[in-house]
């Protein structure tokens, strides 16, 4: 499979983040390599099977929500570690 990114901004902090699917589009579950383009710190989301498949704009809000979750928390995330993050139910559906 050729990789292929795409660069959004997260839904409330506005980082811009580069997506890329490592897994095909059919993959279970789909897993995205996401990158904070300005600061160089990398996350592994994971958006489990039962997700099913949402359009593309609200996949990645909730990856974006996800990552936004992932930096609000301690530890403090810095460059050159790809930290673990699961997009939630709440994620896809936008409440959080």
């Amino acid at each position: 499979m050729t990789a292929v990114f795409k660069q959004v901004k997260s839904p409330k902090l506005n980082i811009v983040l580069q997506l890329t699917e490592v897994t095909p589009g059919t993959g279970d579950p789909r897993v995205f390599e996401v990158h904070d383009v300005e600061r160089n710190r990398g996350f592994r989301v994971l958006l489990p099977a039962r997700a099913g498949a949402p359009p593309e704009d609200q996949l990645h809000a909730a990856i974006g929500l996800a990552v936004e979750r992932a930096l609000l928390t301690p530890p403090e995330k810095v460059a050159g570690t790809l930290y673990d993050v699961e997009v939630t139910k709440a994620d896809l559906s936008g409440t959080r």
